[in-house]
C-alpha cells in the first residue's frame, strides 16, 4: 500500500511539474516571437498563436488526468460490478446522438449499492449485464471508478495533451529554422 501512495504522490507531483512549466514555456516563447525585431508582424502573431492557443487542449487533458489521479487515489478497494442498465440522454451537440451513462451494481456486506458514472459517452465500453472490476472508496461507495472506462479517458487525456504539445513544439522549430 505504501508502494501504491507513494506511486501516486509521485504521479501528483509529476502532473504538477507539467501543468505550471509546459504553459509558462509556451508563454515564453510567444512573449519572444511577439518582441523579435527581425520577424514580420505576421509571423510574429502566428508563431505566438500557435504556441498558446494549443494550451486549451493541453489544460483540457490536464483536468482529464487529475479526475484521473483523484479517483484513483480515494476509490481503492476492488470489487466486482454488474452494469445493471445503461442511461442514455441526447447529446448537447443536438441531432440523433445520444450519449450512455453506464449504472452499475455492487455489493459490499449486506448492502448493494447502484452507481451511475459521471462521464457520458457516445458508445460505450460496456454492455448490460456485463460484470467488471471496480474500485471504490470504503468511506463513501459512491466515489469509485472502473478502469476499463478509466482506460478510455486517459487516452483522451493522453491525445488531447499531445496535441497540446505538438503544436507549439512544431511552432517554435518552424520559427527557428526561419531564422536560419
Amino acid at each position: 500500500m505504501n508502494t501504491e501512495r507513494a506511486l501516486h504522490d509521485f504521479a501528483i507531483k509529476r502532473w504538477r511539474f507539467f501543468v505550471v512549466f509546459w504553459p509558462l514555456l509556451c508563454f515564453v516563447f510567444a512573449g519572444i516571437m511577439v518582441c523579435y525585431p527581425g520577424l514580420e508582424a505576421e509571423k510574429r502573431i502566428a508563431g505566438a498563436g500557435f504556441a498558446v492557443v494549443p494550451l486549451i487542449f493541453f489544460a483540457v487533458g490536464m483536468g482529464m488526468f487529475h479526475r484521473l489521479l483523484k479517483e484513483r487515489r480515494h476509490a481503492n478497494v476492488c470489487t466486482k460490478a454488474t452494469v445493471i442498465s445503461m442511461e442514455s440522454t441526447l447529446a448537447f451537440a443536438g441531432g440523433n446522438r445520444r450519449t450512455y451513462f453506464p449504472i452499475y451494481e455492487f455489493q459490499i456486506g449486506e448492502k448493494k449499492y447502484q452507481v451511475k458514472y459521471p462521464t457520458g459517452y457516445s458508445s460505450s465500453c460496456v454492455s448490460k449485464g456485463q460484470q467488471v472490476d471496480l474500485y471504490y472508496n470504503p468511506k463513501d461507495p459512491r466515489l469509485f471508478y472502473v478502469p476499463i472506462v478509466q482506460k478510455r479517458d486517459k487516452r483522451w487525456a493522453v491525445l488531447l495533451c499531445g496535441v497540446g504539445v505538438v503544436y507549439p513544439l512544431v511552432s517554435m522549430v518552424s520559427q527557428v529554422l526561419s531564422l536560419l
